[in-house]
């Protein structure tokens, strides 16, 4: 279920995030580690697509975003009206149904394996990849579409039971449960546009530094907060089936590099190449309107959905601009009011789960988050330390108690509302980096800290269970 210009004063000074070693043999291998592909290759004979990362990021500002570039910005939305809103009465389908256009435009509408999430777009490069993914071989970008392992999903979070807000998908078999006993992969793959291209290029150097500028006595990347015309989309995909997973039936099939599944049925070190099933996409974009700048949407595949082509098939589930500080679990129950900084599509018959509280959330997040109070989380480690989360950075992904206690500093720290270049709330993290909500160049800072404090990257180890 990550993501605006700022000028760099004469007076900023640029810092690398790390020093660089001196020798030019370890300055290739950054840069190589960086910006490389994927962690592997195609194996000899292969002849299907290959991931070409896209870093050729803009150098000069795109400037203001026009209405045939940015509809969603030209769509009449009230993100502070302080009041429940709901799908059907709003303009929200027709705000996200702008922003897929967009996504969409110049992509096989049924996203075949041969073409998958296309980068270039009429002749000219439209979308932009973070480097680093391609850094840990655990879970680091595959060859094929450039995907990389996120959450591991169970059946629970496909099929509802026991999730509160679910409605269930009868006659799943209890072998599904035998044969996937660690739940489902997901492998996904994102992108910006020439916007977030923008940005991202000034905040990682040529040899794949993050290049940090200091303002008012604190450490930011060059080139954010993302500027307004940013555009960051997730294609996320699963290795559950439709005989498991019903509403799978007839979405994109995707061949990609990922984990095998061992004798026990547990994901193992070892790739190869096997099916995957487009089951979610997300969507985010820059709204001044939005209390926190951002506004997070996710779409749900569903079979019996109406449409002749898969990306038709893609339902909207929700939007989210804000991450509810008052309520519940931000304050106690006694003193909490409704959500409304999330609009949830309840007009659907395929299953779909919320987030924490009525937020939003998409179909293989973590339902005790949010997409905003989530990506909100995101910072890199100062003075080059590996990230960690709860020692130096925010626990993005879940804490104990998260969703449960009502008004604890936790989730009243999770669930708040800020702005980049805001610290973290609550003072636990003074020093940790802002990254406006970019969870992926939350992965890669961190990979380069790991790079520059250990050099080669970690080998898997089995049993490789997440």
């Amino acid at each position: 279920m990550s993501r605006f210009s700022a000028t760099i004063l004469c007076s900023f000074l640029l810092l690398i995030f790390v020093p660089i070693a001196s020798n030019s043999h370890a300055q290739t291998t950054q840069e190589t580690y960086a910006f490389r592909d994927a962690v592997n290759v195609p194996p000899a004979g292969y002849d299907g697509p290959v991931f070409k990362l896209s870093r050729d990021y803009p150098t000069e500002d795109p400037g203001a975003c026009d209405e045939s570039e940015c509809p969603w910005l030209f769509v009449d939305v009230d993100f502070t009206s302080g009041v429940p809103v709901d799908w059907e009465t709003g303009p929200w389908n027709d705000y996200i149904m702008a922003i897929m256009e967009v996504v969409t435009r110049g992509q096989d509408p049924d996203m075949s394996n041969d073409m998958g999430f296309q980068t270039s777009v009429d002749g000219e490069t439209a979308w932009y990849h973070i480097p680093w993914m391609a850094y840990d071989p655990t879970a680091g970008r595959e060859f094929v579409h450039g995907t990389t392992n996120e959450r591991t999903a169970h059946l629970a979070d496909f099929l509802g039971s026991p999730m509160p807000n679910a409605t269930p998908i009868w006659g799943m078999s209890e072998a599904c449960k035998r044969r996937y006993p660690h739940g489902f992969e997901s492998w996904a793959v994102g992108a910006y546009n020439k916007w977030g291209g923008y940005a991202i290029g000034q905040a990682f150097a040529a040899d794949g530094s993050p290049v940090l500028v200091e303002k008012d006595g604190r450490m930011q990347p060059a080139g954010l907060p993302f500027p307004e015309g940013t555009l960051v989309t997730k294609f996320l995909t699963t290795n559950a089936t439709p005989d498991c997973v019903p509403y799978l039936a007839d979405s994109a099939v995707w061949t990609v590099n990922r984990h095998q599944l061992g004798d026990g049925n547990e994901y193992m070190c070892e790739r190869t190449m096997q099916e995957t099933r487009l089951t979610q996409v997300d969507v985010a974009v820059v709204d001044h309107r939005s209390p926190t700048r951002w506004v997070y949407g996710t779409f749900g595949y569903a079979a019996d959905a109406p449409g002749e082509t898969v990306l038709e098939r893609l339902v909207p589930l929700g939007l989210q601009w804000g991450s509810d500080p008052q309520t519940f679990p931000a304050v106690p129950e006694s003193d909490s009011v409704p959500a409304t900084e999330s609009v949830l599509n309840t007009t659907l018959d395929t299953y779909e789960h919320w987030g924490c509280g009525k937020r939003l959330a998409g179909p293989v997040d973590n339902p005790k988050s949010s997409c905003v109070s989530c990506h909100n989380a995101a910072f890199a480690a100062a003075d080059g330390e590996v990230s960690d989360f709860g020692k130096n950075i925010p626990s993005v992904f879940g804490f104990d108690g998260i969703c449960d206690i009502g008004g604890s500093a936790d989730n009243a720290d999770y669930f708040s509302n800020y702005q980049f270049p805001a610290p973290y709330p609550g003072g636990d993290y003074p020093t940790a980096v802002p990254l406006d909500t970019s969870l992926q160049m939350a992965v890669a800072f961190t990979q380069y800290a790991i790079f520059k404090n250990n050099g080669e990257p970690t080998a898997c180890t089995n049993p490789n269970q997440f």
